[in-house]
């Protein structure tokens, strides 16, 4: 049997710890960081400090209140204002609000809609050509910290990342996926998880998204400068294999179809692409969770027309990008400033097992785990973001 290649020492938590179904989970020890409350000196003091100066903002998770948790964190005029309109036209939104913005400019300022559009798709060819580096400091620029702060962005964590060896150095280390669901109209919480990261745990992680979404200009700078890679297999192993550790949230396109439920649904059932990758490179999975991330943004996505929904979801599949209408702040696509509640679990060991061929038992037995482990999650945390009654729903 595989499971008995899973040895209790390595059974992560919550396969022993908390009892399914249970409406009162047992606690775990956790600690918990108001990051959006950091100023920009601590947040810079973390990130390039030592362990000890990431472990000053922590505390312990029953020492934190609902009330924290569903805080709006206050920001100035100007603070509000300028990432409002980073948020509405450069990722996610500007793929909505640019183009009539253009529009507007052409026919009321130039005079010439089509030589608008002319001289603005020509300033665009150098973006969409030339590559963008991956820029660490850009994780703690005063944008990155805006946006968290306007997403009231906390973070909680069962357990510490081991530290990334040196490229020659002979210590066992296996990197880490992180599954981060839900993928709502846009994954900002997996972004704002990236942003918090090094100055957490002083160490970054990679983040994955459709080839798709990192084609546009203005949208693939700002995602690439962050450390987004292209999800494909080939690109996710090679970083896996350079000891890079990457997040995901695996329900994607299809996952977005899933946002206007009254229970929180998310698609990984039949993930089990990400199970065989994590086997074949030793690969720790992560269980986490983001509270809130479903609820920043509303859309329209073919309800009220008869099979409007499933050919929205077939046409958006096959795009790679999901064809629906937004809508938030404004009636505009601007998120609404809800907080958000980023939750990572404790790691499931898959080294044990590593190989080239995982067998069907090996992914069903790695895959019951994760199931089970992020409902747990959910329903340990779920109560301090005031959703004691919501459930959590795995396709």
């Amino acid at each position: 049997m595989v499971l008995s290649r899973l040895s209790k020492q390595d059974t992560p938590v919550g396969t022993d710890d908390c009892d399914r179904g249970d409406t009162n989970p047992k606690k775990v020890d956790a600690n918990f960081v108001d990051f959006c409350s950091l100023s920009m000196t601590q947040i810079h003091t973390m990130a390039d400090g030592t362990d000890e100066d990431r472990q000053q903002p922590c505390r312990a998770i029953d020492t934190v209140t609902k009330d924290e948790v569903l805080k709006v964190q206050p920001m100035t005029f100007w603070e509000e204002l300028l990432t409002v309109m980073f948020l509405a036209f450069v990722v996610p939104n500007g793929v909505f609000t640019i183009p009539p913005l253009v529009f507007l400019i052409g026919k009321f300022v130039v005079g010439s809609v089509s030589k608008t559009f002319l001289v603005f798709g020509l300033m665009l060819v150098p973006l969409a050509i030339l590559p963008q580096p991956y820029k660490p400091a850009t994780l703690q620029s005063w944008m990155a910290v805006q946006v968290c702060r306007y997403f009231s962005f906390r973070f909680i964590y069962e357990e510490q990342p081991p530290p990334v060896p040196a490229s020659d150095s002979k210590i066992e280390y296996h990197p880490r996926i992180m599954v981060a669901p839900p993928h709502g109209v846009f994954p900002y919480g997996n972004i704002l998880s990236m942003i918090v990261f090094p100055s957490i745990f002083g160490q970054t992680f990679r983040g994955l998204a459709s080839s798709a979404a990192l084609r546009p200009p203005v949208f693939k700078q700002v995602l690439r400068s962050i450390g987004v890679i292209d999800a494909s297999r080939n690109v996710a192993r090679k970083a896996l294999e350079r000891n890079e550790s990457l997040g995901i949230s695996t329900g994607g396109v299809a996952e977005v179809f899933e946002t206007n439920e009254d229970d929180e649904c998310v698609l990984l059932k039949e993930r089990v692409g990400l199970i065989k990758l994590a086997i074949r490179t030793g690969a720790d999975i992560v269980p986490c969770y983001v509270f809130g991330n479903t609820k920043l943004l509303g859309c329209w996505a073919g309800e009220g027309i008869p099979k409007g929904r499933y050919l929205l979801e077939r046409i958006s599949r096959k795009l790679g990008f999901a064809l629906i209408l937004v809508y938030g702040r404004f009636l505009l696509p601007v998120p609404w400033r809800k907080p958000v509640l980023g939750v990572m679990g404790k790691g499931i060991p898959t080294h044990q097992i590593q190989c080239e061929d995982p067998t069907a038992e090996q992914i069903e037995t790695i895959q019951t785990i994760l199931l089970e482990e992020m409902e747990a999650l959910f329903d340990r945390y779920k109560h301090l973001y005031g959703w004691e009654d919501k459930k959590l729903i795995i396709k």
